[in-house]
């Protein structure tokens, strides 16, 4: 058994576990007090006692190695680098739709596929952003300004796309 308290601390205990040992003697020893309450208030001192004495809490020893356990679980399994991708890559789809598409088995369109839908999540984000900008102003020269940068982002995508 290694000590996990400081001296400081098991003096405390100690003296602590004596009031309340103390004090349940006084409260069994009441012919009008609370059997039960007398009872565990001479257990708790007792056990504070013996960790004064001892300067080893296992509530202590406990919680730490549950700390430890699952600091070194957090950090094997979820912060190498492949784990951060996949996450990152996840939340991205969830949020701006498929990027992956459904491949057909061994054809070759399958490639435009995939291509076709990443630039259709990238048309749908422009034509978002330019809905938020017209939608904010009031100013005719910013909502054409708006439409024309999701035109020319649409433009680009699809001339990508055929090539």
């Amino acid at each position: 058994m290694e000590e996990n308290i400081s001296e400081k601390s098991g003096f405390v205990r100690l003296a602590l576990g004596t009031g309340l040992t103390a004090c349940g003697i006084a409260h069994l020893a009441k012919e009008s007090g609370n059997r039960g309450l007398g009872a565990l208030f001479v257990a708790a001192g007792a056990m504070k006692v013996a960790e004064g004495i001892f300067l080893y809490c296992p509530t202590k020893a406990l919680i730490n190695s549950n700390v430890k356990q699952a600091v070194a679980t957090t950090f094997d399994e979820y912060l190498d680098g492949d784990s951060i991708m996949n996450a990152y890559n996840d939340f991205y789809t969830e949020k701006w739709g498929g990027g992956t598409s459904s491949n057909n088995s061994g054809s070759g369109s399958s490639n435009n596929n995939s291509s076709h839908t990443g630039s259709s999540s990238v048309e749908k984000a422009a034509s978002e952003v330019g809905q938020i900008v017209s939608n904010a102003t009031q100013n005719d020269s910013l909502k054409n300004a708006a439409t024309q940068a999701v035109k020319t982002a649409a433009g680009s995508n699809s001339g990508k796309q055929n090539k």
